[in-house]
């Protein structure tokens, strides 16, 4: 009888122990798809024709370029970047060194509607190191 249990006790904890791995082999899956956002200058997105992938696009803040309505979270704007020059849109509150002339580059992530804008999902503002003279 003792010998039962013990192995109906070992067939549930290695039932229990696949089902866990699974789980964190999914989750890894998933974690992993969500982070594969691919980089490109503003001159690969403006010229390619599959604008249905979220991908990242750098560049700096075009003067004076930046509106927002009084009555919208909707912001636009401009990037340059190596001469090309993008516009782009964002709903939501932008990052405060947004900005800012320390701030090195911006990075949009998002996708290229189909009227040629960018439409950024996040926005991250790198900025240069306090070490950097």
């Amino acid at each position: 009888m003792l010998k039962k249990i013990t192995n109906n006790f070992n067939y549930k904890l290695a039932i229990s122990l696949f089902v866990l791995l699974v789980a964190i082999i999914y989750l890894g899956a998933l974690a992993l798809q969500s982070s594969k956002t691919y980089y490109l200058t503003i001159d690969e997105i403006q010229n390619t024709s599959d604008n249905t992938k979220s991908v990242r696009v750098a560049g700096k803040l075009v003067q004076d370029s930046y509106t927002r309505p009084e009555t919208s979270t909707v912001s636009s704007f401009e990037i340059i970047d190596e001469g090309k020059i993008l516009k782009a849109s964002y709903e939501g509150v932008v990052p405060d060194m947004f900005f800012s002339s320390k701030s090195d580059t911006i990075i949009l992530e998002g996708k290229l509607n189909p009227k040629g804008e960018f439409e950024a999902e996040n926005i991250i503002v790198k900025c240069p190191s306090k070490y950097e003279e």
